[in-house]
């Protein structure tokens, strides 16, 4: 019990002590950097202390996407290395410790979103990408990136290379739209409100689940971890943002645990068996082929790199490949590739890589 209270208190001030907002970036960091059962647990009871506190963390979380989005820009370089500045000459006669630091270079970017919206100027794919920020609802990864994000209410999103989601939340509902790319969703329960995740034409309910979706052009997929989620087929546009959108859908599938639901272009929907490990190995930075298509295989690879890879011979694109690789290390797919089928390379003058064979391929 004492360890808990410590870890509770290093978290969270003495009554009085500091403002829900100092509070609110101290959690921030320190999710950020040790987000494990008993943290999280510890964050939560602060939580639900009041609304206000879960408001106070969505305008944490906000600050510092979009410090991460302006990280560049000369206003926000100047006026952040002034004011870490003055953080680090504070902690030094504190004699703070290097995490106090942290959290409190976290609330100083909290500080700072009122003079960077006086000095962005007339650029309005920044003050876009700022407002969506600011409104806590919009949440994205480039190209070889992933990322997890907390929500209000403590679900926690990860988002795969080049994803983006959009969240709304509202009295009896917490609608999430996956725009583009790859999420997995661990929501947190609450039965007054379902966890809806929009996609594709399509939706995916959950009250309190674990699940990955992936909305590509060819292909829409769920895979359920854990718990239970219906897939819908949405009839109305305006679904969404009706408090129950489950009424104006069409049902498609219930899934458990280990299945996955799969739509590819003109082909029917089915439910089959997953491979749980396999479709979730790009949390840990994998990508895993058991007997792939090439053309499939490549096109995956591509997700994770701006360097391509392209298929100068449709044959090609029919071999089968199995292995493990490391998401972003287009070279050693590659290498793999031209070691183990008569097929050699070319590099183009933008890096991208084409593959041809070395022999006539019988297909």
């Amino acid at each position: 019990m004492k360890c808990k209270i410590a870890l509770v208190r290093d978290g969270s001030a003495e009554p009085g002590s500091r403002s829900i907002d100092e509070d609110a970036a101290r959690w921030s960091e320190i999710l950020r950097e040790r987000d494990d059962p008993t943290m999280r647990e510890a964050f939560q009871a602060w939580q639900a202390q009041s609304p206000g506190h879960a408001e106070a963390y969505a305008r944490a979380e906000a600050a510092r996407r979009l410090a991460d989005l302006l990280a560049d820009e000369p206003e926000l370089q100047s006026l952040r290395s002034e004011t870490l500045g003055r953080v680090a000459r504070q902690g030094q006669a504190r004699r703070a410790s290097r995490r106090n630091w942290a959290m409190a270079a976290s609330l100083a970017v909290a500080g700072l979103l009122g003079a960077l919206g006086l000095n962005l100027g007339n650029s309005w794919r920044m003050v876009g990408d700022a407002r969506d920020a600011l409104a806590g609802n919009v949440y994205r990864t480039g190209v070889g990136q992933r990322e997890s994000f907390t929500l209000a209410d403590g679900s926690v999103i990860t988002l795969n290379t080049d994803s983006r989601v959009s969240t709304h939340y509202r009295d009896g509902l917490r609608a999430v739209t996956l725009e583009r790319g790859q999420a997995l969703f661990k929501v947190a329960k609450d039965r007054s409100r379902p966890f809806v995740v929009s996609a594709g034409g399509r939706q995916v309910t959950a009250l309190g689940t674990e699940f990955d979706v992936y909305l590509s052009p060819r292909a829409f997929e769920v895979t359920l971890l854990e718990g239970r989620v219906t897939v819908t087929r949405t009839v109305k546009p305006a679904a969404v943002a009706s408090a129950r959108p489950t009424a104006a859908a069409a049902a498609l599938a219930e899934l458990r645990p280990g299945e996955q639901f799969v739509a590819l272009a003109k082909a029917a929907p089915q439910v089959r068996a997953a491979d749980v490990r396999r479709v979730v190995s790009w949390r840990n930075g994998q990508i895993v082929f058991e007997n792939e298509r090439l053309g499939d295989a490549v096109a995956e690879i591509n997700r994770y790199s701006q360097r391509k890879i392209v298929l100068a011979d449709a044959t090609l694109a029919s071999l089968k490949i199995s292995g493990a690789f490391n998401t972003g290390d287009t070279g050693t797919f590659v290498e793999a590739l031209t070691d183990y089928f008569p097929i050699e390379r070319d590099t183009l003058d933008n890096d991208d890589i084409v593959l041809k064979p070395r022999a006539p391929l019988r297909g």
